[in-house]
Order: structure tokens, then sequence, then C-alpha cells
């Protein structure tokens, strides 16, 4: 397939359901008339990373698909808030589907990152046996790491983890070292899924909750949104993470049970990234993968998560505490005794969806035929999206009749200049600063973030309008000092280069505006 040219190819469209004046009128949407007159072959619901990933892989046949996403960016719920590692897949259930998936994922990511312009870094992690207890399991991880087809999988001796990570706790009993294990960049997965797929004729609409589904003539069902727009499609994937129950009832969707297990996370200051060499991981439980103390792609350390789990709805599943986010120290400790004295720039929460009946529940034909429902996917969605993807794509052919027919003028790669600029720096380019002088004029000092990037990501292939959406593409206000210094400015420029006033510039959509009402009658 051939490249996305530097000059763009906008085959899809994408759309924001705002209020007037809260963006351009051209990516305001304001009726489904704005899209597809016939029916949608697929209409996906929830642009996280697996709804994205799903569309990029629909994308390359002649289908029309339809992507509708509740909030106001690609990866803005579940996908955004984890710890954005690359799984190998050595410790899952051998046999599983989760652990053929992310098996087979981890294979294809080095080149996949490379062809779509993701940051991927392969330090390799290090499961850490604290106690003899656990150094007793590590010959039986060994063996599921073999089962699963992770066969550069390593037991090393206490001497031998302390040779590679020196400032590791003194407790060490042992270690499984991994040497695939990665860090990697979620939020650029899910913008370059979508906005391949976007260039091969996928349309996007955010801001837009379906909560009815109807059947309708022959083989179609009809979606309704909550503020009465409605959309047609031969078939529906459900792939809404923490709302796929809410919707399964929508459309009489078999049972299952699921909640948010809400995993708390800090984040320490560049300054900390040299501490620690590889992803250093606990011996994991039947719960959960513990708190793991990890380099990020970004030049932090960054320690978590928590596993709370919470019931479904829980108004608080994002936010964080002070028991968790102490949990979380005491947890990272255990592995790198000093982190303690490393400075906290940040803490967040994100929330895994957990489901009772197991990881990676797929249904075909779900309550009626033509629906899909996904749920259960948690920790390893990013590394799994790209064959979740490819696996959903050949159970709708099986079970729901879709018809594939391969788009030959399908694109399946970003150009060059699609990579981040934090990860390949524009300012370090003296001609691209000669021929476009904002690269060289910082907005965000902490990052060293240019009003050009700043730009260049509002007029990237999905229009990004909100302060959350550009953070997630530049990393402006993800410093030191969160913002405090640079969110006025960014709100600016947005304001100015999208002729939006400033005080309709949001943080995350409607509802979120930078500005306090206070603040709007201020002359």
């Amino acid at each position: 397939m051939r490249p996305l040219n530097d000059g763009g190819r906008m085959r899809g469209k994408a759309y924001y359901n705002w209020p007037e004046g809260a963006c351009e009128e051209e990516i305001r949407f304001r009726s489904s008339e704005q899209l597809a007159n016939e029916p949608y072959d697929v209409i996906v619901i929830g642009a996280g990373v697996v709804g994205c990933a799903l569309a990029y892989r629909l994308s390359r046949y002649d289908l029309a698909v339809l992507v509708v996403e509740r909030l106001h960016d690609v990866g803005e719920g579940t996908s955004k808030a984890n710890t954005a590692l690359m799984h190998v897949g050595y410790d899952e259930q051998p046999g599983s589907l989760e652990a053929r998936l992310v098996t087979a994922a981890a294979r294809l990511w080095p080149a996949l990152a490379e062809k779509l312009k993701i940051p991927l870094d392969p330090i390799g992690g290090i499961v850490v046996a604290t106690d003899d207890d656990q150094a007793r399991l590590l010959e039986g991880m060994h063996a599921t790491a073999l089962a699963n087809g992770a066969d550069d999988v390593q037991v090393l001796s206490a001497a031998q983890v302390r040779d590679i990570e020196p400032l590791i706790s003194p407790e060490v009993r042992g270690g499984l070292y991994v040497p695939r294990e990665s860090i990697g960049d979620p939020f650029t997965a899910s913008i370059a899924f979508a906005e391949v797929a976007l260039a091969n004729g996928v349309d996007f609409v955010f801001g837009v909750s379906i909560v009815g589904v109807e059947a309708g003539s022959g083989a179609v069902t009809d979606l309704r949104s909550s503020d009465g727009h409605r959309f047609r499609s031969r078939l529906m994937v459900n792939v809404t993470g923490l709302g796929s129950r809410r919707l399964a009832d929508a459309y009489g969707g078999g049972p299952f049970d699921i909640h948010p297990r809400r995993g708390q996370f800090l984040l320490f200051d560049k300054s900390a990234r040299a501490a620690v060499r590889h992803i250093l991981l606990p011996v994991p439980t039947p719960k959960t993968k513990g708190v793991l103390v990890t380099p990020t792609v970004y030049g932090n350390l960054l320690a978590g998560p928590t596993a709370e789990d919470l019931p479904l709805d829980a108004p608080d599943a994002t936010s964080t505490t002070i028991e968790g986010l102490q949990a979380v120290l005491k947890g990272g400790r255990r592995l790198y005794p000093g982190l303690a004295e490393q400075p906290i720039i940040g803490t967040y929460a994100g929330a895994r969806c957990a489901c009772d009946q197991g990881s990676y529940l797929i249904r075909y034909n779900d309550g009626r035929p033509g629906i899909v429902t996904v749920t259960g996917v948690r920790s390893t969605g990013f590394t799994g999206s790209i064959t979740l993807g490819d696996h959903l794509i050949e159970g709708m052919v099986e079970h729901c009749g879709l018809e594939l027919s391969n788009d030959s003028e399908a694109i399946d790669e970003r150009p060059e200049t699609s990579w981040p600029g934090w990860w390949r720096r524009p300012f370090e380019d003296r001609q691209r600063v000669a021929a476009q002088p904002d690269y060289g004029r910082m907005v965000c000092f902490c990052e060293t973030i240019s009003r050009g990037e700043i730009v260049d990501s509002l007029d990237s292939p999905l229009r990004p309008r909100t302060l959350d959406a550009l953070k997630r593409r530049t990393r402006a206000m993800m410093g030191r000092c969160q913002g405090f210094d640079c969110a006025v400015a960014l709100s600016e420029i947005v304001s100015q280069h999208c002729g939006v006033p400033l005080e309709r510039v949001t943080k995350r959509g409607p509802g979120s505006e930078v500005l306090s009402p206070a603040a709007q009658g201020c002359g």
C-alpha cells in the first residue's frame, strides 16, 4: 500500500457535535445528512485504541465505515490512562484468546510503529521477585512465557538482576528478563490508526452518544443518539469499554458483568528517568499485574497502577485518592527504594474494563443479527488492538456475513512529518525552522513544544479542537508545571488559529470551557 502523502488525502469526514460557535462550521456536526446517504456497512461505536485499530483495519477494504464516539477525541477514555506498555504476552493464560492476540501483536508492533510513526522503545522488562516465595514462581512464569511463544525470556539470579539494574531493591531474590517488553505511546497509536482510516474513507463523529438501537428495514439497524440524530448500518460493533453494558442493554445483548478497575499512577520528573533502566514489574497476582515502575517513552518515570474494583458508573472512577497514591508509592518502593526521593509532577487515574466473565469477551449477533459486542479488554488492549481488529473482522465475515473486497487505493502508513514533535524535534532542524519560524517559538518550555507544533496539530487530519487533544498530540501542558505556564498561551493559539472566541475554547469539549463565567465577564 502507498503511504499518505505529506499534502494529505482526505476521503473520510470528521465532525464534532458541538454548539454553534464552539468550533468552525465546516467541522461542526449538525445532521446525519452530512454523512453517507446509504446505510454504512459497519458502524464502530467507541474510538478508543481498539475501535480505532478496527477502523484502520476495516479501511483496507471497499466498505463504508463510520466511527461514533461519545467524547471529543480518539483515545479519550480508558485508552489515555494506562501504563503505556507494549506487552509480549509472557504471563497470559496459554491458549487463551488474549494470549494469542497479544503474543502475535507483539511481533507486529516494531514494524507497525515505524510505519504509522508511533514512538516505541524496546527497553526490556524485569519481573522482580523480592522474597523466596516469589522467586519460586519464576520458573513457572518462564514456562508460561515459552508456552506463549515468548522464547527469549530468561530467568535471572539476584546478582544478574543487580548487574543490569543497580538501584533495584536489596531484597531482590531473582527475576524474569523479558527483552522485548517495550514502552510506547498509546495516544499516538489511537491517533495514527484513526488518521489512516480517515484517509481511506472512514467517517468519524465525536460528541455523539448512542442510546437506542432499533431494527430497520431488511438487514439494516438504526442507531439513535441522545440528541435525536440517527445513523443506519448493516453491522454495528460495540467497543465502548465501560459503556458496553449500557449500550448492550439498548439492543438486548446477552448478560455480562463489568465494572471499572481503577488504576492510580504517580508521574515523576524527567530528572528521575536515569534511575531505572528497564520496566520493573512485580510478580503478578491472579487479580492484577501489580504496581510497576517504568520509564516512559516521553522521558519520565511512572509508577502504578492500583487495582481497585468500583461499581459500574462510579462517579469517582478516574479520581485519585490519598490512599491510592500512597499504595502506589509503597508498591513502587518495593522495586526501587529510591522512588520516594524522586520529584512527583503529576498524578492520574484510569478505569480499566474488568469483566466477570473474562477478558476479551466477544459476541457476534448479540441480541439481534449484525451486532457485535466486545468487552473486558483491559491492560493488554494497547498491545492487542491491532490483532484484535483483524480477529473481529474475521469473526464478522464468518458470523455476520460481512463481505470484503480490497480497496486498491487504500494507504497503510503515515508520512515522516507525522512523528510527534517531542520525538523528532522540529527546532533541531535548522532548515525546517528557517522555512517556518514558528518551530523556533516555544509555547511549552517544560517540554520544549513550539507554536508550529501546536498549529500542525490543529491542522492535522482529525482537526482536534480541545486543549486535552492538543496535549496528547504535542505534550504541551504535560511537563513539570502541568500547564500552569502554557495553558493560556495554548488557548490563545486555538482561538486565533481556529477563529473561535477565547471563552469558547475548552479543555475536553463543551462544558469544560477554560475561562470561568466570572472571568468571561471581565473587561
